[in-house]
């Protein structure tokens, strides 16, 4: 065959059906390479705005239905590599996601500002200029036009002087993504310093609301339902006020905030303080020189997730995505953790029995040696004391040599000596059952700790899978009703998600162009996080998550 007749018979990209070529083109990133791909061919047009159609309709269906797919960059596959880190923020812009702030496993604050290319998946540090935020966490920054709005924060205070409180800022930084630099706006009317505040953009306006407050005048922080306006044109804030303070949210902190549309936003969850977990939903009216306050009620409350504060939502279509500790295997992980603190170690019943004739004192601090003060305490209460009970049965006869060296025969018959016996013997038999007792329960506790010791060393993926990740979804297409009501829709699974990540909280989640991208935060019960802070070098992470929906092949 000639080489010319090889040549007519070769085929190209452009002879491939559209079905094909759409399918090649969903397997691009939705960003600035599929963006490129539009200016090849009015052909290549056509799939590529098929395939970005087709794949947010994909998407909102895998939402719906809980059947996400996840795709995590590890940091040993990225160069440079941001910082482990949590409690910061991040918006999206473009073909990017900005990540600035953050707390560190050490308790301390950034104040560093990191892209994601989200096309390539790779980080970038932005060499910036001009005059830098304060480094904090807990702060908001959202996307205007080409800019980024950074307001609020806290920060742990200084090692000196001792007992400091928190210090927050209600500084305004704004970031100019085309010139890279960063701009310090003074205003006249500010709001207090605050941090754990909620935000969203509406038009020309950023409104936040809540979070912890401190006023000039005050030493310590307190919550707030205050609500707050910026304008993004003249950079001026104003305090917004609402038609019935009496029917309004509680004061919180830690609540997500959701726009619906540029007259209308939702408030979400929220914290009191400790053990105070808010889940209800409000709705804010923002037309008129008062705005109001709408309560929402709360369909199908039993597939809600288990908290909702310290979470941050996202908005897909007519839904709010929250990820959060999934329902799967909460009761056994408490029970597995208890066997933990009660046994101590396989020779302490040996230790026990050592220390049974001796005088303890009855206020002896017995945490964790659940099981064994109610037996020391038996022992120690009726078991004769030496010493005395040989007393009492010579009391009534004189000391002699011969009755300490010679001791009556079995076939003497003394009233004394016979009262005496008998009540001794049935001292011994009781001690010698008790004994008996301890004996067994020092076997059965060996056997358990034998048990314990073989289960850690070949753990089941279930204890390895114990604190997955959830997803729950609340529709709020009814948000804007005149009764508004949202609808939790009912769980899949307990909402567990099997390829997602551990329970994770303090992290970030955006909307990216059909995915969700969730960053760093705390592998962490939300609970015990509340009650110690200490050892997190092991427990931030800096992973990226993608929740997409699942490729499908034709």
């Amino acid at each position: 065959m000639s080489l010319d007749a090889c040549n007519k018979n070769v085929c190209t990209i452009e002879d491939l059906p559209e079905e094909v070529l759409e399918f090649i083109l969903s397997l691009i990133p939705p960003y600035k390479d599929l963006h490129d791909c539009l200016q090849v061919s009015k052909r290549w047009r056509r799939c590529v705005l098929n395939v970005a159609k087709t794949r947010q309709r994909n998407f909102d269906r895998a939402i719906s239905e809980y059947a996400i797919a996840w795709q995590s960059v590890t940091p040993v596959a990225m160069a440079p590599t941001i910082t482990k880190r949590y409690s910061h923020a991040a918006v999206i812009h473009d073909n990017s996601m900005y990540v600035f702030g953050g707390c560190t496993c050490s308790m301390t604050t950034f104040n560093d500002l990191w892209r994601l290319d989200l096309s390539k998946r790779q980080w970038v540090r932005p060499l910036t200029m001009g005059t830098y935020p304060s480094p904090k966490a807990c702060c908001s920054m959202v996307c205007y036009k080409d800019s980024l709005v950074l307001f609020g924060g806290w920060t742990h205070p200084a090692s000196y002087p001792l007992h400091q409180t928190w210090h927050l800022f209600n500084e305004l930084h704004i970031y100019d993504i085309t010139a890279n630099q960063w701009n310090y706006i003074v205003t006249e009317n500010t709001p207090p310093p605050t941090a754990g505040h909620s935000v969203s953009v509406h038009g020309k306006w950023m409104v936040i609301f809540g979070g912890l407050q401190r006023a000039s005048n005050v030493v310590h922080s307190t919550k707030s339902n205050d609500i707050w306006k910026l304008n993004l044109e003249t950079w001026t804030w104003y305090k917004q006020e609402t038609t019935d303070e009496h029917k309004k949210p509680v004061q919180r902190y830690g609540q997500s905030q959701t726009m619906l549309d540029d007259e209308h936003l939702l408030i979400m969850g929220g914290t009191g303080g400790t053990a105070i977990y808010y889940s209800d939903v409000w709705v804010l009216k923002m037309t008129g020189d008062l705005w109001t306050w709408l309560p929402v009620e709360v369909r199908n409350s039993g597939d809600a997730p288990p908290n909702l504060w310290c979470i941050p939502v996202c908005k897909v279509g007519d839904k709010i995505i929250v990820l959060s500790r999934s329902r799967q295997n909460y009761t056994p992980h408490m029970v597995y953790y208890s066997k933990v603190v009660w046994m101590r170690g396989e020779n302490e019943p040996e230790k026990r029995l050592e220390r049974k004739a001796k005088q303890v004192d009855k206020d002896e601090n017995v945490n964790g040696k659940r099981g064994t003060f109610p037996v020391r305490r038996v022992v120690s209460d009726e078991e004769p004391q030496p010493g005395p009970s040989h007393a009492s049965s010579q009391s009534n006869k004189p000391p002699s040599p011969n009755v300490v060296s010679n001791p009556p025969s079995p076939g003497i018959s003394l009233s004394a000596f016979n009262t005496n016996e008998n009540s001794t013997s049935k001292v011994d038999h009781r001690r010698e059952r008790r004994l008996e007792n301890l004996r067994r329960l020092e076997e059965k506790l060996k056997k358990q700790m034998i048990e314990i010791n073989q289960s850690w060393s070949t753990p089941s993926p279930k204890k390895q899978k114990r604190n997955v990740l959830g997803m729950y979804v609340l529709d709020i297409s009814h948000a804007l009703d005149e009764k508004p009501y949202v609808t939790w829709l009912p769980l899949k699974n307990n909402g567990a998600l099997c390829q997602g990540p551990e329970e994770t909280v303090l992290y970030s989640l955006v909307a990216g162009k059909s995915e969700l991208i969730m960053f760093g935060g705390i592998q962490k019960d939300v609970s015990s996080l509340a009650c110690s802070t200490n050892n997190l070098s092991n427990q931030v992470t800096n992973s990226v998550h993608f929740i997409t929906a699942p490729k499908y092949v034709i």
